[in-house]
């Protein structure tokens, strides 16, 4: 699309107010889609105009709908996915994790003597599941009103949540290694998907109906254009046979050049 069609496309959408975008929507999508509906409807006056808009509009409120029907549905069946991987992750694989909880419990809670870097260093050797430092951090847990499988589930919490958003961007490791997972326990992420659209269905469906909706009155707005071009191509005939005809009664009311009147 060029730019001075970009910029007709854009001032004629300014004359009927701003555009139907919703926060986190993309300006630049919109834009381009009514100059792209302006390019190809080509309107010739201020009615063609506002039924364009109108399209545009409508069309945006379709595809608004069906953007949220895939995120909710997305939405969901990652959150099935996350839970899936947190109870099947191998302790190894989240370690990490449960080093980084155990640290910062560990530094809020630390004595006033203690040297600054204690907290890692017991937190690394209860994760070797070193049995001195596991003693310490048991007692110190129960001194605090928590158990060391709090804090072995919140790091493999963390850690499924990163793999679950990593999957979601399809980045080769994450992937990689959901996918087995998934294989060892038979399950499939199709089988995520069919979960959430099961647990969403009504929502689904009133969302498939305002879709429905929206459909139903762009294509009206379509169909009020073509009417009004046939009407238009109708009357501009007309109006071409009626210039030809006076043309016509011109010419023969007129004598021909040098040619005496009878």
């Amino acid at each position: 699309m060029s730019k001075k069609l970009t910029s007709t496309a854009i001032s004629q959408r300014s004359l009927f107010g701003p555009p139907p975008i919703l926060e986190g929507e993309d300006a630049a999508t919109y834009d381009e889609l009514f100059g792209r509906v302006c390019a190809a409807v080509k309107p010739v006056d201020v009615i063609d105009e506002m039924l364009m808009a109108d399209v545009v509009a409508l069309e945006w409120e379709v595809l608004r709908w069906r953007r949220l029907k895939l995120s909710l549905i997305g939405e969901h069946a990652l959150m099935a996915l996350e839970g899936f991987v947190r109870e099947n992750l191998d302790y190894d694989l989240y370690r990490k994790h449960f080093v980084d909880e155990l640290t910062t419990v560990l530094q809020d809670n630390r004595a006033e003597d203690q040297m600054e870097d204690f907290a890692q260093t017991l937190a690394r050797e209860c994760a070797r599941n070193e049995p001195d430092a596991v003693g310490k951090v048991n007692e110190f847990l129960a001194g605090i009103g928590l158990e060391m499988d709090d804090i072995l589930h919140h790091g493999q919490a963390r850690k499924a949540k990163e793999l679950a958003q990593k999957y979601r961007r399809r980045q080769p490791g994450a992937v990689k290694l959901i996918d087995r997972l998934l294989a060892r326990a038979g399950e499939s992420i199709e089988a995520f998907v069919a979960e959430a659209l099961t647990e969403e269905l009504e929502n689904v469906e009133r969302i498939d109906r305002l879709t429905t909706i929206a459909e139903s009155r762009r294509n009206a707005s379509l169909r009020e254009i073509d009417r009004r071009r046939g009407v238009l191509g109708e009357t501009l005939r007309r109006r071409v046979q009626e210039i030809e005809a006076r043309e016509i009664d011109v010419i023969e009311a007129t004598p021909a050049k040098g040619k005496n009147a009878a």
